[in-house]
């Protein structure tokens, strides 16, 4: 779920007033610019002196350390990381107080169940959400965006609950413009529409479902909205989606990969190449057992002072990467196809749209697993399952106040527990999922125009 507009606003000024900013600006063009060597040198810098700072300030790896007689100074090379332990969600889940290395009021907390439907907890400092943003900024200027662009956001945002006139908002001082995914209706579209005008922004940014949304209400009226870059993250796009994103808003689409784990970071170059940031984090690719030409993405953070995890397994898997170097040019190195997040939208009692609805379970803790089923339009249910410090009525009041101010009134919801919560047939848990009639059709004008779409060079 995407933190409140108020924190956004605050996340944002540290950010600009940090005072490392401008030194991790430079050290991150410093390494776009390097060869592999000085690639490698870097992560193997900064991997010892993380390693040297969690065995003293970290619980976990104080003692995990130190039971299994290994030593810090030991950790020199990527190839040393082995030595460390394989860190999986459970362990984030059951007791993410023991890898915190400072006090939890001198970070940010988050919360996500991701992909997973499992929600864990972590943390992340200051200095580490101003890195995350110097890096996806650095990204962006491949694409021509200026430092700190004026975004228009559309993703969990729940703000229009509070002010239902509303469907768009300004963060104050953030140059960022919210859009309730929640409200993107005929109806709203003229005021939204109206209001993204007035702001002039660089950049569209968001979830492409939500985006996509948008761009089917845009197209239907003949309205088009130029930006200078599409900048999107946590689903996997279609073709026919991307070709209607690039006919309305006409610029590049900028896709990145992360995780609210923040233990590894990719993201598309001007070639169109996804690309490890390897300044960011390592990054493992291990084969999956049984299945060909697919690896899990491990991933070992190198920013996050305040929370060091290593060798973290994301559940991410990915295809081969490209054979070839990139046409950009960069040593970062590439990374295949992301076997992303794809849920199906849902709709409310009224008839609206509700893309990427499983953000009502992301923030929930006390839960091993969950997962949100639409039964009927405004009909849902919540299937979980106990974990670690659960409590059935603090944790079903949660579900409920989620599904009322991110859908809104007029919902019917009942929340259920189980053993454990039903797969599909290839043995995933799809934390969003319809089960009912009213799942939302794509415009029969807007599927006929993309119908068939593939992929050019680049896009």
């Amino acid at each position: 779920m995407a933190p409140p507009k108020k924190l956004v606003g605050v996340q944002h000024r540290v950010r600009r007033m940090h005072p490392l900013a401008a030194l991790m600006t430079r050290e991150l063009g410093r390494i776009a610019a390097a060869d592999p060597d000085e690639i490698r040198a870097f992560q193997e810098g900064r991997l010892r002196a993380m390693t040297r700072w969690a065995a003293v300030a970290s619980p976990f790896y104080r003692q995990w350390l130190r039971r299994e007689k290994v030593d810090p100074r030991e950790i020199r090379t990527l190839d040393d990381l082995r030595r460390l332990p394989v860190l999986r969600r459970n362990d984030l889940m059951d007791r993410p107080e023991t890898f915190r290395a400072y006090p939890a009021r001198a970070m940010w907390e988050a919360h996500s169940s991701g992909t997973s439907g499992r929600a864990v907890t972590v943390y992340r400092t200051p200095g580490s959400s101003v890195y995350e943003m110097r890096v996806l900024e650095r990204q962006w200027s491949w694409f021509g965006l200026p430092r700190a662009p004026r975004r228009v956001t559309l993703g969990g945002s729940d703000f229009a609950a509070d002010r239902p006139g509303n469907p768009t908002e300004i963060v104050p001082g953030a140059r960022q413009l919210l859009v309730s995914s929640y409200r993107l209706t005929p109806d709203d579209l003229p005021t939204i529409v109206w209001d993204i005008r007035r702001f002039g922004p660089d950049a569209i940014d968001g979830w492409p479902s939500s985006i996509c949304l948008l761009a089917e209400l845009l197209y239907e009226q003949g309205e088009r909205l130029p930006v200078r870059a599409v900048l999107t993250s946590s689903e996997t796009m279609r073709s026919a989606q991307r070709a209607l994103i690039r006919e309305v808003f006409r610029g590049p689409i900028v896709d990145h990969y992360g995780q609210t784990e923040r233990v590894a970071m990719a993201g598309t170059c001007e070639a169109g190449t996804m690309h490890i940031f390897p300044d960011y984090g390592i990054v493992e690719l291990e084969p999956v057992p049984g299945v060909a030409d697919r690896w899990e993405i491990i991933g070992t953070p190198l920013h996050n002072w305040g929370f060091p995890i290593f060798r973290y397994r994301t559940g991410d898997l990915v295809g081969p990467a490209p054979a070839d170097g990139c046409a950009c040019g960069r040593a970062f190195p590439t990374l295949g196809a992301l076997d992303g997040r794809v849920e199906d939208a849902f709709t409310t009692a009224d008839g609206r749209p509700l893309p990427l609805p499983s953000t009502v379970i992301d923030d929930v803790t006390g839960v091993r697993e969950a997962q949100i089923a639409q039964l009927a339009p405004g009909r849902f249910e919540i299937r979980m399952v106990p974990g670690v410090g659960f409590d059935a009525e603090r944790v079903e009041q949660q579900y409920r106040r989620n599904v009322e101010r991110l859908f809104g009134p007029g919902q019917e919801l009942r929340v259920v527990t189980l053993d454990a919560v039903p797969r599909t047939a290839s043995g995933k848990l799809k934390t969003a999922v319809v089960e009912g009639g009213g799942d939302r059709a794509v415009p029969a004008a807007v599927a006929e125009a993309f119908a068939g779409y593939r992929l050019g060079p680049g896009e």
